[in-house]
Order: structure tokens, then sequence, then C-alpha cells
């Protein structure tokens, strides 16, 4: 008797766990989906994703709620896979209360036409929260031992949370801080990035714009490029020690260089100083944006017309700001051609009304790259962008993962030359040391595709015009690797060569940085290596400073021997 109720125990239990994993496995599908439709601005299918996400997390979860669950766990051969199934159900259930109806009530009162951003914000707390309890129920499963289909519903569960949780801390970010600019009247100053001049957070800061928004909308009251701000022979103010042992003192004596930090809240600092240099209060806001993410906008809203007659749209500003004024005009052509173009562009986006979702989905990839940085002088404000992808290079490292590395490059040529450069990048991680720490290799593969007669051809504002140690129609690039902390330095080679390093902890990331130059045509392998603090084995992710030509980055798994 007592063998035929444990094979019916048995047979029960098998049953559940088959029919919990199936609805798990429809919870993941519809997390995916969930996420595809926040990336087409499509809000119907967002909103069925999500019913879908609460419907089958609610029969995952009425799967694991038997009264013989509990005994179920503590079976032989399934007890894991009972155990397993408990935790996923309780991570979907979660969910579904903290993330599904919240966000889809939100969405449904704005509605497809114009609304504010902000009205999303109460939305987003209870949902990150919610994200984080999840992950924290998953994070004590061990696979090991589960059955396919429940390994399965794991890993897939927990792709789904990796991916929410960085995206759902941005979203409730950029509502807080769509939120605090709805009523009264605040100062955002905008750094526009040029990446054709590469630095940490995209490029060089190559022209300032001060909005004044008043109960959300924005006018454009005052600019300035960076001819227009001092060379110092001083810092404007004390930096970092990481970034004075990476950089020198040129990170504080330049305007052009306030992105060189990975720490935005120094960049804003930095440009905050520079701005009331030009007699300006402090703004309330600090926003760094580069010239596609600007581009992914006006692909939404529409191109706008410049004062020349011509249009501009989300297609050619990279070619129309970045590089043909630097081929056709003098200086004092490209500052009015560029704050004619900054102009026109904030006209045309500040009276667009768009939904929040389109605006969201519009941003999402430029945000996801490190395009777009935001620094509020409010402290509640500031402390969720500083843990959003929101939050400049550090805080997007921060918020990829524990495993996450990072490559910075910033420009030594002092021109435009970064249109020309291309870069791969790839990570391989393996275990073979004795003490069951991970080497890892970060490898970037530099090319210049520059002309050969690059020297000739091109403009000196172009070439930099040998003046910054580079020589004319090279590119000169600082390069650097940022690794999770408690890591070990373990040296770079370049071409194969040992290469002299400048290896600093950068706010408790070990960071080695090299120099590379490029003549046309050149191409230079860079090998930056680190051990990790803590055995065993790491799923690592590799992050990169945002340029015009996109890397191709890969991540492998290295073998022993």
């Amino acid at each position: 008797m007592l063998g035929v109720s444990l094979v019916a125990a048995l047979g029960w239990t098998a049953w559940r766990v088959w029919d919990a994993a199936g609805a798990l496995q429809r919870v993941a599908d519809a997390g995916r989906t969930a996420m595809d439709a926040v990336g087409n601005g499509d809000l119907r299918a967002l909103q069925a994703s999500l019913a879908d996400v609460a419907r089958y997390g609610a029969q995952a979860g009425d799967a694991a709620s038997t009264p013989l669950w509990p005994v179920a766990s503590a079976m032989p051969v399934l007890g894991e896979d009972v155990a397993a199934i408990g935790a996923l159900a309780r991570a979907a259930g979660t969910l579904a209360a903290t993330l599904a109806a919240p966000a889809a009530h939100a969405l449904t009162t704005t509605g497809d036409d114009a609304g504010s951003l902000g009205r999303l914000a109460p939305s987003w707390a209870p949902a990150t929260e919610g994200v984080a309890e999840a992950q924290a129920d998953l994070a004590s499963i061990d696979t090991t031992h589960l059955t396919g289909p429940v390994s399965k519903a794991v890993a897939q569960m927990r792709e789904v949370l990796d991916r929410l949780g960085p995206s759902v801390a941005t979203a409730r970010a950029a509502a807080a801080v769509a939120a605090s600019l709805d009523e009264g009247t605040s100062s955002v100053l905008v750094l526009l990035q040029n990446g054709a001049e590469l630095r940490t957070g995209g490029g060089i800061t190559g022209a300032v714009a001060l909005l004044q928004v008043t109960d959300g909308k924005a006018e454009l009251v005052a600019q300035a490029d960076s001819s227009m701000f001092p060379n110092l022979t001083s810092p404007i103010m004390p930096v970092s020690a990481a970034q004075d042992a990476l950089y020198g003192d040129v990170v504080g004596r330049f305007v052009q260089n306030a992105s060189m930090p990975t720490d935005f809240a120094e960049t804003a600092a930095l440009a905050t100083a520079w701005w009331q240099r030009l007699g300006h209060p402090a703004p309330d806001l600090v926003v760094s944006i580069d010239v596609p993410a600007i581009g992914a906008l006006l692909r939404v809203t529409g191109p706008v017309t410049l004062p020349d007659g011509t249009i501009l749209t989300g297609d050619d500003i990279v070619q129309r700001l970045l590089v043909e004024p630097y081929t056709t005009m003098d200086s004092a052509q490209q500052t009015v051609f560029l704050q004619s173009a900054v102009s026109s562009a904030v006209a045309g986006l500040s009276t667009q009304q768009i939904d929040p979702l389109r605006w969201l989905s519009a941003l999402a990839t430029p945000i996801a790259e490190g395009r777009v940085s935001v620094w509020s002088a409010d402290a509640s404000t500031q402390e969720l962008l500083s843990v959003s992808s929101l939050g400049g290079p550090s805080a997007r490292l921060a918020a990829a993962g524990p495993d996450a590395f990072a490559v910075y490059l910033n420009d030594g040529t002092g021109g435009k030359m970064d249109v020309y450069l291309h870069v791969e990048l790839s990570i391989v991680s393996a275990v073979c040391r004795p003490d069951g720490r991970a080497d890892v290799h970060v490898r970037a593969t530099m090319a210049s595709s520059a002309p050969a007669d690059a020297e000739h051809v091109l403009a000196g504002d172009v070439t930099g015009r040998g003046l910054f140690g580079t020589g004319a129609g090279d590119i000169g690039t600082s390069i650097s690797v940022s690794a999770p902390p408690g890591s070990y330095f373990g040296g770079v080679t370049k071409n194969g060569k040992r290469a002299l390093s400048v290896d600093v902890d950068d706010a408790g990331r070990p960071t080695s940085l090299i120099r590379v130059n490029l003549s046309p045509a050149e191409t230079n392998d860079v090998d930056f290596h680190f051990i990790m603090g803590s055995p065993g084995a790491l799923a690592p992710s590799l992050l990169h400073t945002p340029m015009l030509s996109t890397p191709t980055v890969s991540v492998e798994s290295g073998s022993c021997g």
C-alpha cells in the first residue's frame, strides 16, 4: 500500500511539475514579447503581453500552491524541481502583481495620444521592487540537478529578469526626471557630444545649450560652443585621482574633456563649472546627448528645417553635423551652422506632441548604448538616475551586472579623425587556474579607414594638424578597460607584445589604459588581461564608449592548455 501511495505521489508531483513548467515557459515568452512591444512602441501588444504575464504566472502559482506542495518539495527524484517551481511561481506572481498591473494601468490612462511621461512615475517604483524581489527568489535556485524543462524555465526567467531589471530602473529614472519637469520652471543644461572626437561618455563637448522648461514646455534660452570657453592652465575644479592618473590635468582644463570621467556626476560638475564661468547660474539638470541619439528622435518626430532652408533628418544628421562642416566651413561658419542646427532641432522637438511610449521607444537603443546621460540636482531623482543606464558610464556598467566590463575610448588626435576609426571587441573567459579564478581577456581590434594621403586631403580641423602628439592623418587613441571590483591586473599586450599600461583603481574598478596610434589602413590588436577576484565561472558582458561606427562585440568561452 505504501509503495502504491509513493508511486501515486510521484505521479502527481511529476504532473504538477510539468504543468507549472509549461506555464512558466509561457510567462518567459510573454515577458520577451512585452520587451519587444516597448521597443516597437506598440501599446496594445504591450498591454496584451503584460496580461499574459499575469495570467500564466497565476497558473504557475496555482500549480505550486496546493497543500501537498511543501511535502512534495522534500521528496526524492523530483523534490528539487518542485522547490524550484515554487520559487519560479512566486517570482512570476510578484511580476504579475508589481509590474504588469501598474504599468498597464499607467499606460492605459495615458492613452495613445500625447501625454506626460511623468504620469508613469508612480508605477515604476513597485515595478522596480518587484523585479528585485523576483530576482532574489531565483538567485537561490541551484539548477545542477533539475530536470530539463524546469532548468530551462529557470534560465529563461532569469534572462527575462536580467533584461527587465535595467530597463525598469531606467524607465523609473526617466519618468522621475519627466515628472520633475512637468510643473514649475527648471533649467536644463544640454551637452552635445561630438563623437568624431571620442571621449569616455561619447565625444567632446562641442556645444552647450540651456533650456528653460516651464510646466513641461521647453524653450532654448542660451547657447555656447567650445570656442567660447577659455583654455585654462590649471583645472577649473579638482577631478578624481583616477581621472588625473589616467589622463592628466587636461580633464579639468578644457571644456571639451568634460565627458572624460566615467562618473557622470563628475561630468555634470565640470559642465556646471564651465557654464558658471560664462556667468550663468547652476542648472537643475545636466543632460548629455550625442548626435545619433538626436537622430533617433528625429526619426520619430520627423525632419526639421534649418535656417538655410535645408532639411535635417534622422538619417543624415551625422553627416550634416559631424562631417560636412569640417570639410566645407571655417571655424566661424561651423559655429554659426551648429548653433542654427541645434536651435532648429530643439524647436522642432519641443513642439512635438508624442505619446510617452514612442519617446521611450525612440531613445531605448541610444540609452542602452550610453548615448544619453542625465544628472539631477534633486537628490531623490539623482538617486534613481545613479542606478540606471541613464546615470552615465559607471552607472550603466554597474547596471549591467557583476561580471560586466567596459571599454572606454578617448581621442588624442585633437581633430575629428574618429569618423575613420573602426573597432571590433571581444571578451574571452576561462577557468584554468589552480585557485579556480577565471582569466578574462578583453580584446580590441582597432583599424583606420582614413585615406592614405589623409594628411594632405583632409582639413586641418579633421587631422588635428599634428599639434597634439599624433601625426597629421593618424588616429591617436587612449583605450582603457574597466574590470569588476576585486579583479587583478594581468597586463596588456599590443600586437602580441607586452605594452606599458597605466593601471588605476577607478571608484573600486581596476582599470588599465594604453595609447594606440593608427596610421591610414593600419590595424592594431590590443589585449587586456584580468584575473577575477573570486573563484568560479562567470557570465561576462562588455560595454563600450558609444561610437559613430558601432563596434561588433563578441562574448566567447576560452579553453585551457
